[in-house]
């Protein structure tokens, strides 16, 4: 949504834009534990999933490994999408939009809160800590059905590759970069579309790192 407003310091008007700021959370499960939650260290103050903002030039599940690793100290392998919340309310500080994805841990004993984490730590999904701020109490719940299967998570886009060809002067590759040339195509079902993940299994192919 394009929004005028005047300079404080020239008072020329200009244009911006407000969108809402794109984050990615995990649902980190190890059967027998729990699901990994932290207590945020920031207002607002409780209990949440970990996750964070994604940087700019920085692709999503990028960020969700990135994010793992700053607040929790685990090295997390995506196993798929829950899906995207994205309710202009669900955070108080601003309009955000979360890709929840879920995930396991490579190295679980090595749990460490850090970064905007004070805390971290699993919990068995019938006694999680409360407040759960945002609205992670309802991805949970969505969590929940998965492992009863009653909901499917989708596959986990893999991470680019960095030597995909370049761009044109109109934008368009130099050669096809689907990826056909170095075989880094995405896993995908029928017709082209991404494939339904069964719950608590990992996605085909390289999940959750760089398929060249």
């Amino acid at each position: 949504m394009k929004k005028e407003v005047v300079c404080p310091h020239c008072g020329k008007p200009y244009s911006c834009f407000r969108n809402p700021a794109p984050t990615a959370d995990v649902v980190i499960y190890e059967p027998g534990r729990g699901v990994v939650i932290i207590r945020r260290r920031h207002a607002p103050v409780g209990f949440a999933l970990p996750g964070g903002f994604i940087d700019e030039g920085e692709q999503a599940e990028a960020a969700a490994v990135r994010e793992m690793r700053e607040e929790t100290g685990l090295d997390v392998e995506l196993t798929g999408l829950l899906g995207v919340y994205s309710r202009p309310k669900r955070d108080p500080r601003q309009h955000t939009l979360t890709v929840v994805y879920t995930g396991r841990a490579r190295n679980p004993e090595a749990i460490t809160a850090g970064d905007d984490a004070a805390h971290a730590a699993f919990y068995p999904l019938n006694g999680l800590p409360a407040p759960l701020v945002f609205d992670h109490a309802e991805i949970l719940e969505h969590f929940r059905q998965v492992l009863s299967g009653q909901r499917a998570v989708a596959a986990v886009q893999p991470l680019a590759c960095h030597h995909l060809p370049s761009l044109d002067a109109q934008g368009r590759p130099d050669v096809d970069a689907s990826g056909a040339a170095c075989g880094c195509r995405a896993p995908a079902g029928p017709a082209g579309s991404a494939a339904a993940v069964a719950p608590g299994e990992a996605v085909p192919g390289k999940s959750g790192k760089e398929f060249c």
